[in-house]
């Protein structure tokens, strides 16, 4: 409940329809999908955490609602999109805290079959969070403390 809540603050629901216009298939609720994303993935409560965090960390690099991507590089475009998708984000957060955290982790062919989505969105979802955080991706000991005390209230 707590991942929707940030991801539907950072990405308010009319906008998280953007991100099924591209399927043809029928979109899971929020909830759901990252529910789904979480028992499939197996993923654990401080890669969840640092997943979290990293949401928190690349609002004020999205991109304006009302950008226009018509106009850009099909490459840019891409990457904008990605960005402006909740959905797509959770993900490539969750990716990028396990990657993080993690020793041993899941190919984009695995992420892929989890979350539903190809292994090139699943990539460009990647670079678009990586490009928006300056590759960023350490939290210190401090920050870490105070984040997973305010997770816990």
């Amino acid at each position: 409940d707590s991942a929707a809540q940030i991801v539907e603050t950072i990405w308010p629901p009319p906008r998280l329809g953007a991100c099924a216009a591209a399927s043809k298939d029928k979109v899971l609720p929020l909830r759901t999908f990252i529910q789904e994303t979480l028992r499939r993935s197996r993923t654990s409560y401080s890669t969840l955490q640092v997943a979290l965090y990293y949401l928190i960390v690349i609002r004020p690099h999205l991109p304006p609602r009302d950008c226009d991507i018509n106009s850009m590089p099909l490459d840019e475009a891409q990457l904008i999109r990605a960005k402006q998708c909740g959905r797509r984000m959770f993900l490539a957060a969750l990716i990028l805290a396990s990657k993080y955290l993690q020793d041993r982790n899941y190919s984009a062919r695995a992420w892929s079959k989890i979350s539903g989505l190809n292994t090139l969105e699943i990539n460009i979802n990647e670079m678009a969070f990586l490009d928006a955080v300056n590759w960023k991706l350490h939290i210190s000991e401090t920050v870490f403390q105070k984040w997973t005390d305010l997770v816990l209230k």
